[in-house]
Parts: C-alpha cells; sequence; structure tokens
C-alpha cells in the first residue's frame, strides 16, 4: 500500500521528481486529467493489493492479479511523466510483479501466516 501511496508525491508542488508539467507524451491540455485518473487507480489497486495480503476474504486469491495491475498502472503513470530520478519506482515494480508472477513458496507462506 505504501508504494501506491507514493504515487501522492505528484500532488506535492515542492519534488520536483514528481511532477505533471513535464510529459513526453501526454499533451499539456491532457496531463493532469490523464495523471490524476492514473495516480487514483494505482492507488485503489495498491490498497486492493494489501487487502488481498491481509487475507481480506474476497482478495486473499486475487493478489497476484491484482499486483499485476497495480505494477503495470505504477509504471505508465512513472513513465508518462518520466524523471530519471523514478527509475526505483520502476524497480519495485518489476520486483512486485515477479513475486506475483513467480509466488515462491516463502511469500505464500507468508501471506497465508504459516
Amino acid at each position: 500500500m505504501a508504494h501506491g501511496l507514493v504515487h501522492l508525491l505528484y500532488l506535492a508542488p515542492d519534488v520536483s521528481q514528481f511532477s505533471l508539467d513535464r510529459s513526453w507524451l501526454v499533451p499539456e491540455s491532457a496531463r493532469r486529467p490523464v495523471a490524476y485518473v492514473l495516480m487514483a487507480a494505482t492507488i485503489v489497486a495498491f490498497v486492493l493489493v494489501a487487502l488481498g495480503v491481509w487475507q481480506i476474504p474476497a482478495l486473499r486469491d486475487a493478489w497476484p492479479l491484482l499486483t499485476l495491475i497495480a505494477a503495470a498502472l505504477s509504471t505508465l503513470l512513472l513513465v508518462l511523466f518520466w524523471n530519471r530520478n523514478l527509475v526505483f519506482g520502476l524497480v519495485i515494480n518489476a520486483l512486485l510483479a515477479t513475486a506475483a508472477l513467480a509466488r515462491p513458496g516463502w511469500l505464500e507462506r507468508f501471506i497465508s501466516g504459516a
């Protein structure tokens, strides 16, 4: 969930790495709407991942898919509003996606509380 909440830094005017003022792909008139939709979707997706990891019954089995969706949304946002300092976020997304796809035994035991 923390990784999702970090995306709120795009709303902080004094954090230059997270800026909506520049995008190599999104036209200026669409930057804020696109960014707000992606931020909201990313945060909601990572909150759902956290609830699944915390064994909420309706989401318990969905955490791998939710993690892939959340990491993809986050990656899209970071790439569209790129700053080279955001590479750490891409690394985190890649690690989360790898964990969701590989589902190693130690992670499954950790999540299930076994």
